[in-house]
This record gives C-alpha cells, structure tokens and sequence, in this order.
C-alpha cells in the first residue's frame, strides 16, 4: 500500500515542520515496515488547490491522509473534492485539531471515507491493520477518546529518520501531551487532563541528534512546560549539557515560575512565552482562568532579574472586557518589559467550551475560519477595529522595533502610559509600514517631544533610539551581518560595522546611561552636541564609536563599491585593522 499523508502550513517558516504526519509516518512505519510505503506531502496556503492536488497525485497513493486545522480547513477540504473526483477508488481520511473538534460534522463525509479524531498514532495503525484485510475501520476505534497513556511507546520520527532536521532551521519539538488547564477559549483543554511526557532517554537523543545536525531554533510543544518543576528542571538540565547552540522557544505558566527555576532557564539560550491574555481577574475567570496580579508580577520579576527573555500573550475581545480594559491590561504587560508582546483577537474555536457558552456570554463571531470575534455586549466592533489598529502599533513599534530598552524610559519623559503612546502612533500609522522601523519611530517620538516644545530633548530622544536601534544591536546580535564586499586590497568593513548619524556625542550618551541618569532633558545638557555621522563597531566584546574624517569615511563606505577610494594614509588603515574596523576577506 501507498500512503501519503499531506500537511498544510501557513507559509514556509522556521515552524513549518510537518512533525504530526511525520510520528504518524513514524508509527506506521514500525508496525508495518515495508508493507506500507509511506510518504510526506508539504503544501503550504500560498498554493492553489489543483497544484497541492497534483503534487498528491504524483505519488500514485492508494490512501491519503490529510492534517486539517483552522488555517488550512478550507484548502484541506478542497484539495479532498479534487482527489475523490480524480481518484474515486482512493482512501481519504482526515485528522488533526478541526476534525477532533467536531468528528461528526456533515463537512467530514462528503468527501472523506473517514476521519481519525484525536490522538491519531495508534489508531491510524489499527485502521490499516484492517484496509489491507479489505475491512471498513469500525466506529469505537474510530471515535475512541482514549489518549495514549505511554508515550514510550511511540517511535521519534526524528531519531527513525522519518523528519530530517535542518541545518541553520527551525524544528519542533514535542516533549509531552496533555493540559491541566481548562481555559474556556483553548482547545487543548477538551483534551487529558493528565500531562504524559516523552522518556527522557529519547529526549536525550534528539537533543544531540538537533545539535549535531546544527538546529538554529528549538520550538517546544508542551502547554505548560514548567507544571511539574521537578521534570521542567530536569529537562533543563538535559537541554543544557546537550543541547549547546540551540535556542529553545519555551511555553510557560508565570505563577509556577521560582527562583531556582529562574536560574535553570540562563543556563540554555531561550525565550519563555507567558499566556496572560489579560490583566483583569474578573474576564478571566469568565473564561475559566485564575488570575493574581501581585503574584504574576513578583514571578516575572524573577526571570527579568535573571535575565532571562520573556514575552505575553494579550487576548482583545475577551467576555465581560472592553476596549478601555484591555487598554489597561496593555498597560499593565508593557509595565513589566517583556522583550515581545503578541496580541491577538478572540477566537471562538469549534469544540471549545467557549463555542458553547459564546451566545450566552454575548459575543458575536465568525462561524467560519478564522472564528474571529467580531463584537460583544461590552466591546463594540469599532472598539475591536481600535483594538487591531493598537495590536498592530505594539507588534511594529515594540516588536520589531526592538523598543526594550528605551520604551519605559521615553514614555516617562514623556508622562505618558504605555496605551495612550500606543494610541497616539496607530491614530497616524500608514498602511504601508517600513521594513526598517528606527527611522519612523524617531521621527514620531521627536514629534511628542516637540509638541511640548522641548527640542533638544527631541533631539536627544532621537540619539537614544539610534543607540539601542543601530549601535548596541551590534553587540546583541548572536550573529552578525553577512561581510560587506572586498576591495581589490582584500579589505573590507567589519560585519559587525555601521555609520550611524547622531545629534550628540555617542561615548558620553553610553556613559550617562550607564550611570543610570535617565532624565532625557539632563542627559541634552551634559552630553556635547556633535551633530556627525559616527562609526559604530563591535570588537572583542565592546561597543566602540568613531568619528572619521570625511576623507576616512569617503574611504570606509567605498570598499563595497567596484572602485574604492583612496586609502586616506596607510596609518589610519594598520589602524582601523588593529582597532577591528576593517577586517581582511577570509
């Protein structure tokens, strides 16, 4: 038998990994061996459905089996259509998050033989057990909730060598099953309740298969990594002494967060991901949530002394909120520096408790993919148009703007919260945003400080954001940028080199700052002016600045070109090659 089993990913990303078809392959393949021939389809949404249908078709399947979830439901069903039209003699079934929701939806029989809900490894080997004995999959194996209790038993599909890892890419990572949680609007919380974990023996294995093969970045599927602390520590550990040059994107719960916990996490290069959603006790626990500011507050505060990298999650449209709560519990998440804040509208996912308390709760949503709330007895739809409009703010201004360390800092300055700020930028967003953000938020943040006719301190602000945009990225960059060219004397400018245009003195800005003065209007009275273009360069670890002379610079920004200027004297080249400036090519 020929099997084909199809996953359909948003894009092409570092997290399009098809590790669900891929354990299911890899569960096939140890009860089958070479009785079944197994392979894996990657589609993605850019593609047409006619397209992904024939890529199917070109491997003459007898069976196919399709991963279906929200972002793909339509596209799955579509490319189903096409390959029963073509193929009316093949096998089609479905699996994956969607088909678990509603198992028994009409949309599942029109095209599908059948549909395999749930925890689909043991169950997919059952039915082709009986396919190849010419039996129909009867409906308790089917529709079984049971969950698989020993994840033991299932094959790695990256240690069969089902799924090869990527050099320089990103994976996924699955290290446990199940939620203890039982949050109204997730999916995860109609699943077991009891939390399963891979054996540590395999988890062992595959973080030295990942960091043999040069894995960039870890993404950890678990829900709650840290609920139990003990196995959260344990793994830790493992990911500490095996996994070295691997960066591990974490989900965790803040309130389970403690001190030694806090140190676990610097010992491995990751990023924790939080699920606040909001700061309000009282919309959360209209969705089944527990909320305590003070302790929420007083964990994260653990892992920002650590210093360990940390981002929320905000959820707008939520029941009971309102465009002025989540206003505030925008305020409250950006108070407590995240380095990234994700904000997202509601989702009323099928086969969530949500999904059946939604009317009831006065919400009105989409009842097709994506399942968006469109508005509430408490948030209107303009609120929630507002609402996108300030989400897409933060995720440019704070996200990719890389506004960590000066955002707390300006808006004090400024005497402003961190929503009205917001506010006032999505108020004048363009539709059309650049890829490069450091130029438009120095021109907007130099516009709320000439407002209040302060215009050094503008001018100031707009070196600071040129500090930490342009010179200090240098020095946090794990890598640095692709080499400039090579002139014909085999020079070229250090990677880790920029020009960066400053009003004041760049050395005493990075002095000031680290003494701690964070006063914008004194910091434009005691560091110099200088209105220059600056050199910026990383070298043995330090950040350096340099003002070259016209002639120094016409040379420096020349060595990218097919004709390099004049070297201006050969001191300033031993110079500039001692000090790190330029580097020689190789």
């Amino acid at each position: 038998m020929k099997l084909v089993l199809v996953a359909i990913h948003i894009d092409t990303s570092s997290r399009a990994v098809s590790l669900g078809t891929a354990t299911l392959a890899a569960a096939v393949d140890q009860a089958f061996g070479e009785e079944i021939d197994t392979t894996l389809v990657d589609c993605t949404l850019q593609q047409s459905a006619a397209d992904c249908t024939a890529q199917i078709l070109n491997h003459a399947p007898d069976a196919v089996g399709l991963s279906v979830t929200v972002w793909n439901r339509d596209l799955a069903l579509d490319i189903a259509r096409r390959l029963k039209a073509a193929r009316p003699q093949l096998r089609l079934f479905a699996g994956g998050p969607e088909v678990t929701a509603d198992p028994r939806q009409p949309a599942w029989v029109e095209d599908l033989d059948f549909v395999l809900p749930g925890e689909g490894e043991n169950k997919l080997v059952q039915v082709l057990h009986g396919l190849l004995r010419g039996q129909a999959p009867a409906d308790e194996t089917l529709f079984s909730t049971a969950a698989i209790a020993d994840l033991g038993q299932l094959p790695s599909p990256y240690l069969s060598g089902t799924l090869q890892p990527v050099r320089n890419g990103g994976t996924l990572w699955e290290l446990s099953r199940g939620c203890p949680y039982r949050c109204d609007f997730c999916f995860e919380s109609r699943g077991s309740t009891l939390v399963r974990r891979f054996p540590l023996q395999r988890v062992q294995a595959e973080l030295e298969l990942f960091a043999a093969c040069g894995v960039s970045e870890v993404f950890v599927l678990d829900p709650t990594f840290n609920y139990h602390k003990q196995s959260a520590k344990e793994l830790l550990n493992l990911m500490a002494k095996y996994g070295q040059g691997l960066r591990f994107s974490l989900e965790i719960r803040a309130e389970l967060v403690d001190a030694e916990l806090a140190e676990r996490f610097t010992t491995i290069d990751c990023s924790l991901q939080i699920g606040l959603q909001s700061a309000d006790a009282a919309v959360l626990k209209l969705i089944n949530r527990d909320f305590d500011r003070e302790e929420f507050s007083d964990k994260v505060l653990l892992l920002h002394e650590a210093g360990v990298s940390y981002g929320f999650d905000l959820i707008y449209g939520l029941p009971g909120d309102s465009l002025e709560g989540f206003l505030a519990s925008l305020d409250f998440a950006l108070s407590l520096q995240p380095n990234h804040l994700d904000i997202f509208p509601l989702a009323v996912l099928p086969g969530t408790r949500l999904a059946e308390t939604a009317t009831g709760l006065g919400l009105e949503y989409q009842r097709h993919n994506p399942y968006r709330v469109l508005c509430s007895t408490t948030f209107s739809s303009d609120d929630m148009t507002q609402a996108a409009r300030i989400a897409a703010a933060c995720d440019f201004f704070y996200n990719r703007g890389r506004a960590v360390p000066w955002f707390a800092l300006v808006l004090e300055n400024l005497d402003l919260l961190p929503s009205e700020f917001l506010t006032r930028f999505a108020d004048t967003m363009p539709e059309s945003l650049p890829v490069d953000p450091v130029a438009m938020q120095q021109r907007f943040i130099s516009e709320q400080f000439l407002q209040l006719q302060q215009p050094e301190v503008a001018a100031l602000a707009v070196d600071l954001l040129a500090y930490f945009g342009y010179a200090q990225t240098l020095c946090e960059d794990s890598q640095p940028r692709e080499p400039g060219k090579t002139s014909r004397s085999g020079l070229q400018l250090s990677p880790a080199a920029c020009f960066v245009s400053f009003c004041h003195d760049p050395q005493q800005l990075q002095e000031h700052l680290a003494a701690g003065i964070t006063d914008l209007e004194e910091l434009a009275f005691f560091v110099a002016r200088v209105d220059a273009e600056h050199l910026c360069w990383r070298f043995a670890g330090e950040l350096n600045f340099y003002r070259p002379s016209p002639a120094e610079t016409r040379y420096l920004k020349s060595l990218a070109s097919a004709a390099p200027a004049p070297e201006p004297t050969a001191d300033f080249v031993a110079e500039a090659l001692a000090a790190g400036i330029l580097c020689r090519k190789g």
